[in-house]
């Protein structure tokens, strides 16, 4: 009964059906790339490519509600050859689909395509001309990207060889690498980027416009951007807050320069040696190399059990977080410090280092108190911490978990 219902349905409206499928875009059937661009050649067509994957959803979304629009059809096919290029293979792909397997390697490749749907554009030529990463819903959209296609000032490759044969204004520049870092294309973004900050003024480098786009467009050490926020904290500062110019540069610094030396293995890293290596070359940021190989020190005892460098890493951490009046990190670390001392001499540390962050409100501050002055042997001030830490105790479920372990371990 099923089946024949289906069928009645198919019986009542198959005009209606073919006739929105052909208000829409006519994708072409070619079975190669050569013969689309003898076809875009001979019908002074440019080319359009929807490149998606059979898994995607917004690719589906857009081949349901935009590509049937008769807007967009009308549009479409009277300025494009149009292709849909599939990059995953299914065993449900028919012929069609098979001839474009090779080429739709190629043109992943080629045009370093990391997400679907990606939309591309080329000249009747088969030259990459524009390309959009992402989907719309929305037809206007769609079509005025079609529009910006043809537009030989606004496509994006063609700036792009403009760029590359010596085009130099500064405006020119700012939206060029906009317009690639919208597309999530870093490597392009960042060598117009570079030039871009060549090219202003050094006046106009230290307006809150300047610091905002090299703050955006700062991928690495070797950027023009990052020796900027390195000579220029204050003025960095000043716009995007406190400390923002050196946590940007150390971060980078630590990604490139650090990062590759701690994930081996096979051989414990030369912390000394990286550290001075850090200071030598760039001594304004001594104190935060610090802070951050013992860091790293930190995490790499922690990942390869390695009980006296993580030891040697919280002696260091402990007095650097101590000063910077960052109490909970500084807490933290002397009480981990306090339970896996290996000698008096640290358990002291510990204990002085929690008592200068004492808190009466702060239960959990005077519970590690406690733990540490317990695990010292000096129980009768270790059952007066504890207690003052029930009677200030809040119902949060850490504190109130935390508490109660120390209390029933060591006091009851």
């Amino acid at each position: 009964m099923r089946f024949k219902v289906l069928v009645l349905l198919a019986l009542l409206f198959p005009v209606g059906t073919i006739a929105q499928e052909n208000k829409g875009i006519r994708f072409d059937k070619s079975m190669s790339w050569e013969e689309v661009v003898k076809k875009a050649t001979r019908e002074n067509k440019y080319i359009f490519m929807d490149v998606m994957a059979t898994w995607c959803e917004p690719c589906q979304a857009m081949a349901q509600a935009v590509f049937p629009n008769e807007e967009v059809g009308n549009f479409f096919n009277e300025h494009f050859v149009c292709v849909k290029l599939q990059l995953n293979k299914t065993a449900n792909d028919d012929e069609y689909v098979k001839a474009w397997y090779q080429e739709a390697e190629k043109i992943q490749k080629t045009y370093k395509i990391q997400s679907v749907p990606t939309l591309l554009f080329f000249n009747f030529k088969g030259e990459i001309v524009h390309s959009m990463p992402g989907a719309t819903n929305n037809a206007g959209a769609f079509i005025e990207l079609g529009k910006t296609a043809l537009d030989e000032k606004q496509q994006l490759y063609t700036r792009l060889r403009a760029f590359e044969a010596g085009e130099r204004d500064v405006e020119f520049l700012y939206d060029l690498s906009i317009d690639f870092a919208m597309r999530r294309d870093g490597v392009n973004a960042m060598k117009v980027a570079n030039v871009f900050w060549q090219t202003i003024t050094p006046e106009e480098r230290v307006l809150e416009k300047g610091i905002r786009y090299a703050n955006d467009f700062m991928s690495g050490t070797r950027d023009e951007t990052f020796r900027f926020f390195l000579e220029h904290p204050e003025e960095v500062d000043a716009v995007l807050g406190e400390g923002s110019a050196k946590k940007k540069v150390v971060g980078l610094i630590e990604r490139e320069m650090v990062l590759p030396l701690v994930n081996d293995s096979a051989r414990m890293p030369e912390w000394d040696g990286i550290y001075n290596d850090l200071c030598v070359k760039y001594p304004s940021l001594e104190k935060n190399f610090k802070e951050m190989v013992s860091n790293r020190k930190m995490y790499y005892a922690q990942r390869y059990r390695k009980d006296d460098l993580y030891l040697e890493a919280l002696l260091e951490l402990i007095p650097i977080y101590g000063e910077q009046e960052n109490g909970t990190l500084a807490r933290s670390y002397a009480h981990q410090l306090g339970k896996k001392a290996q000698n008096r001499e640290q358990r002291n540390i510990a204990l002085k280092w929690l008592k200068e962050k004492l808190d009466e409100k702060d239960a959990v501050g005077m519970a590690y108190y406690a733990e540490i002055l317990f695990l010292s042997g000096q129980k009768k001030e270790g059952r007066k911490y504890i207690d003052l830490a029930v009677k200030s105790m809040s119902q949060g479920d850490f504190v109130y978990t935390e508490v109660k372990r120390i209390k029933e371990e060591y006091a009851n």
